[in-house]
Parts: C-alpha cells; structure tokens; sequence
C-alpha cells in the first residue's frame, strides 16, 4: 500500500465527537495553508512566486490531524500532483468522496444548518473543473518520469490527440511515440497500466455521489477532467491475448519474404536481394521494404527490451521516411523553418505533410 493509500485510511476514520472535528476556518493553520496554496502575485520590485506546495502538503497533512475538512483535502489532493504526479489522483479523489459518503452532515464546510444546501462544498469542488484550479494542476501533472524514456504529462497526451492546442513553442509528441513510452514506462512500473481507469472510476463513483445527494443539475460534471483521463486510457497500450509473444524477430522477418519464407532455415543468411520470394534478403529494394523492417526491429525491441529508448527513435525516423526537405526542417526544427524557406522563396506556410518536391 502507497504512502498516500494508507494516509487516505487514516484520515477516513472519526476523531470522536464530533467525528470531523471542528471548522478550523479561522484558525491560523488553515489561514497559513491558503496562503501557502496562492503564491505571491507579481509586484513592480519582485516576480511572481508559485504557491509553495511543499508547505502545502506539510500544512494539509498536520491539519488532518484535526478536522477532516474538503478544503484541506483539495489542496492535499493538489500539492499532491505537483509534487508526485497523476499517480496520487485516485487517493485524492477517493478521500473526497469516501469524506461525503461517510460523513455528509458532518464534513467541512457543512451543509446550511437552516435547509441543508450544501452550496459551500459544491464551490470547493468546482476546482475539479476549474483550470485555474485542480483541473490545471491535473492537466500540468506528469503521468511519469523516467531516465530512459523521458517525461510525460496529461497536457502531452491532450496535444498529440488535438484535444487543446500546442504552444507556438512546441513541439507536439505523436500519439504513436507516446504510446512507445508509456509500454516502456509501464515495464519499470506497472501500476501505470490501469492508472487512468482507476482514476476515472474514482471520479465516476464521487459524481454518482453527488448526483444522488444534490441532483443532477447541480452536481458538477467534471466532462473535462473525464476527457483527460479517458485521453490517457486511450493512450496506454494494453496487454495483448495473442501469442504475438512468442514470435522472434527472424520469424518476422521470415513473413515479410513471402509465404514460402519458412522452408529456408531461419538461421541461413538471405542473399541475392529479394529473389523470387519478394523478401528483404541482404539489400532493401524499396521505401516500403524500409518502412517494414523498421516495424519489425521495433517490435522486437518492444517485446525484449521495453525500457530502451531506441525504438522510439526508430519510430521517429519510420514517419520521417516520406517527408520531403522543408517538411523534414518543420518537423525536426521548426523554429529554422521561416529562414530556410525565405532563402530557399517557398511560403513557410505552405509546407505541410503533402508535396513540395524539394
């Protein structure tokens, strides 16, 4: 059990009467932590200063030793995702819900004493659909850090599936190169395979919640911060029922010379180019001879050594293949590519993915 599995236990169980302690609204602690969780606005002598979400967490934690609170749990479940990433956010959406189911009347802030609106809960979990708030923490959050593969955040994956736009500045990873590092990722951490359903079935189960509680209409939706994670269960390779496993790469290589590819022994050396079987042989004849074994080493790769960042590279130069010069300088430097094409008199803008002829 994580760290923050085990905290979430803890803090689900009564203080004792009453089983939420009090509202610790005024308190100094708490007045700390919001501050602690704004940050310092830019002024004419000094920057701005990002919310200190070290101090965050700390200040949340010691709280919870006293209250059980859904504005400390918020910034707890936010501190969180800067500082360990979209892992923690199904413990941070399950301790809000288990909060609410366990503890409606009695969990901070309550519902109105006079009629029982609980409009003050609902405005702290409007930061579950607020950029401003929890969903941008969850947008920026990495998914995963890894020395051999790099990093990933949600934010990437919205990118490369046109979900938001990318930055004038940026160049947006392929859905195929992210899939690539997510297998590699999930080899040296396994828990990323179904991080993005348990997360989502977590939120699901809060809005269900609060649907029964307050009505449809009211309760929040959260259709964005559902399309995040639905955007990374998409992205996330799954495990394979065939016995592609099985396969090696000269049995691959194999297939691509033909049917009758399997009476020569896999381990005589292919000679005399295609032949009459049409295969790779020593020699690649064509673009689409290229195109394939590069598939084949990558799935080799894939299979054997998934936490090697050369199939990734090979990715990069399979889809590089057909592109012509201009498309190559947007794709591998495309802050070069207004200069290139003004020495070259071609309209920057007209070069996409198409022809071009250079």
């Amino acid at each position: 059990m994580s760290d923050s599995a085990a905290q979430v236990d803890a803090w689900l169980e009564p203080l004792g009467d009453p089983p939420c302690g009090d509202d610790l609204e005024y308190d100094n602690d708490f007045l700390e932590l919001n501050k602690a969780a704004e940050g310092k606005p830019e002024t004419q002598f000094s920057p701005a200063e990002p919310p200190d979400w070290g101090a965050v967490k700390e200040k949340s934690e010691e709280l919870f030793e006293r209250t059980r609170d859904l504005r400390v749990a918020i910034l707890w479940g936010r501190a969180l995702l800067h500082r360990e990433g979209l892992s923690s956010l199904p413990h941070s959406l399950r301790l809000l819900r288990e909060l609410l189911e366990r503890y409606w009347d009695d969990a901070h802030p309550k519902p109105d004493p006079d009629d029982g609106d609980p409009y003050a809960r609902l405005n702290v979990l409007s930061q579950l659909e607020d950029s401003a708030g929890m969903l941008g923490d969850v947008r920026q959050s990495v998914v995963f850090r890894s020395r051999a593969v790099g990093q990933l955040t949600v934010r990437d994956i919205e990118v490369a599936l046109d979900k938001i736009p990318a930055r004038d500045d940026e160049s947006p990873m392929s859905v195929d190169s992210i899939e690539q590092m997510l297998g590699a990722a999930i080899a040296e951490d396994d828990t990323l395979k179904d991080l993005g359903q348990r997360a989502s079935s977590e939120l699901d189960a809060l809005i269900s919640l609060l649907q029964d509680r307050v009505g449809y209409g009211r309760a929040p939706s959260c259709d964005t911060l559902k399309d995040m994670l639905s955007a990374l269960v998409r992205v996330t390779p799954q495990e394979s029922s065939d016995s592609s496993d099985d396969l090696d790469l000269d049995s691959l290589l194999g297939d691509l010379g033909g049917s009758d590819g399997g009476s020569e022994s896999t381990s005589a050396p292919r000679r005399g180019g295609r032949g009459g079987g049409g295969g790779i042989g020593d020699s690649i004849d064509t673009r689409e001879d290229a195109i394939k074994a590069i598939d084949l080493v990558c799935q080799y790769l894939e299979r054997t050594e998934p936490t090697s960042p050369a199939q990734l590279l090979l990715r990069r130069a399979q889809r590089l293949i057909d592109k012509n010069f201009l498309e190559l300088v947007k794709e591998l430097a495309p802050e070069a590519l207004n200069e290139v094409a003004k020495i070259m008199g071609v309209d920057p803008d007209t070069v996409a993915g198409g022809g071009g002829g250079y």
